[in-house]
């Protein structure tokens, strides 16, 4: 490679990777959002997932007003527990309470803890 080309392909990346960037952070920052908004209206929901292994997990799932613990193996999917209303209103509960702490907030918490820590 000569080192025009070189030259061409850095000039390339120094102009483009802003770009990828700041797209990436429009689809985390209302992607998220539009992607919830869509889920919410559905009869079946995930509401937690939790991998065991690279083919086994559990998942919290809501269908209609039911809930349950289900394990998905590979091949097979297994109901392990029906939720009462009361432990699924306090998932749910306990779920959106932490989705609404802003990427803001933990960075504000980290920059205390460093101060806290010099």
């Amino acid at each position: 490679m000569g080192t025009k080309e070189t030259l061409e392909m850095l000039i390339k990346i120094v102009l483009f990777l802003p770009f990828i960037i700041f797209l990436i952070y429009l689809l985390g920052k209302y992607g998220g959002t539009k992607l919830q908004s869509i889920q919410n209206g559905r009869y079946m929901k995930i509401l937690d997932r939790m991998p065991l292994s690279k083919e086994n997990s559990l998942l919290i799932t809501k269908i209609g007003g039911k809930g349950y613990v289900i394990s998905s193996t590979q091949g097979r999917v297994e109901i392990l527990k029906e939720l009462d209303e009361e432990e699924l209103i306090k998932f749910e509960e306990s779920k959106n309470n932490f989705e609404q702490v802003s990427v803001k907030d933990m960075v504000k918490k980290l920059k205390i803890k460093k101060e806290d820590k010099q």
